[in-house]
């Protein structure tokens, strides 16, 4: 008995996601079937059921609807898994013969951008390092607002698990993954290895520049930094291939100067309760939890960076300074001025 032609489509795609769970759209459903079905319907007490395929046995399968499909994803990403969509291409009603169908996005922790699956409060940081004798260079992003920072490590053991602490990446990308598989597993960091070539330094500086239309990584104020380029055209390779065309809004990369800021070890960082309590890893009762009045999410993130990592510059400050003071004037005046009417 052959397979039939959409458990062949089924079978194709997943072949080329083998290491995320595979969403296949079917109708109003995201099915999925095989060794995908078993793991889901337990992590998520769905009811596994089977598909006629071909084969002398049914298909073991289960699904979830398609318009509650964020759910649970969001739950699976919770868990730590990558989760493929794979959309109907084609109008199932204009198509003839088999639909086509084709993965969309593969969402992992660090790669989310749906407020629903977010701590609209706290970045969600996926961070790439490409590490070499005793340096190591670093590129972090946040996919839902399009940041995009590079740095580089002269004293990769001395510096690397402090960057790591101040970031909190959900995600990391590397080369290889034995080296930081302790730390990713202690703190509950999806670890990714992406092939070496996208570390390559030709390879990595290509994709940045093609991905920023510059001519020259000068341009973008990060040609010195050659292992910073390295992880960051790493990063890049990894999300053009897993949020496919949704990069339109990653239109800068920044370079980040550690030397503006007090460094803080993880350590002190712990010690001091600034953003993560002592007590259950909780946002209450630290520094942060008293600070925050903000009124937007996006004015949280930024006090929550400001109290992780102290201004050094005098210039700085005073240039900070002046800018809460101009405002802290301007509403007075806004004040004053409602009296006088």
């Amino acid at each position: 008995m052959a397979i039939s032609s959409m458990m062949q489509q089924y079978l194709q795609i997943k072949d080329q996601n083998p290491d995320a769970l595979l969403l296949f759209r079917v109708g109003d459903f995201y099915e999925l079937f095989f060794d995908d079905a078993e793991l889901v319907s337990r992590e998520l007490e769905l009811t596994l059921t089977g598909k006629e395929c071909g084969l002398s046995e049914r298909a073991p399968m289960c699904g979830v609807p398609y318009h509650a499909v964020d759910t649970y994803v969001a739950r699976l990403i919770e868990k730590g898994y990558r989760v493929a969509i794979c959309d109907q291409m084609t109008d199932p009603a204009e198509s003839k013969g088999l639909v086509e169908r084709a993965v969309t996005r593969v969402i992992t922790p660090g790669t989310l951008i749906e407020s629903t699956m977010l701590d609209e409060r706290a970045a969600n940081y996926i961070m790439a390092v490409c590490q070499q004798k005793k340096g190591a260079g670093i590129a972090f992003c946040e996919v839902s607002t399009g940041e995009f920072f590079v740095h580089q490590l002269a004293n990769v053991s001395a510096e690397l698990s402090d960057e790591l602490a101040r970031i909190a990446p959900r995600e990391l990308v590397v080369m290889d993954a034995e080296p930081l598989r302790a730390y990713a597993q202690a703190h509950s960091i999806l670890l990714t290895e992406a092939p070496a070539e996208t570390f390559a330094a030709a390879t990595a500086a290509k994709v940045l520049r093609d991905h920023f239309r510059v001519s020259s990584l000068d341009n973008l104020e990060i040609g010195d930094l050659k292992l910073g380029v390295r992880a960051a055209g790493a990063l890049m390779s990894y999300l053009i291939k897993t949020q496919k065309n949704a990069l339109k809004h990653i239109v800068t990369i920044q370079r980040y100067y550690a030397e503006r800021f007090m460094l803080l070890d993880a350590t002190a960082q712990r010690s001091l309760e600034l953003t993560t309590s002592l007590r259950g890893r909780s946002r209450k009762g630290t520094l942060l939890w008293l600070l925050d009045q903000t009124m937007t999410a996006m004015g949280s993130r930024l006090l929550r960076s400001w109290i992780e990592q102290p201004l050094v510059s005098r210039a700085d400050i005073l240039r900070r300074q002046d800018a809460i003071a101009y405002f802290v004037d301007d509403f007075r005046e806004s004040l004053s001025f409602g009296g006088r009417e």
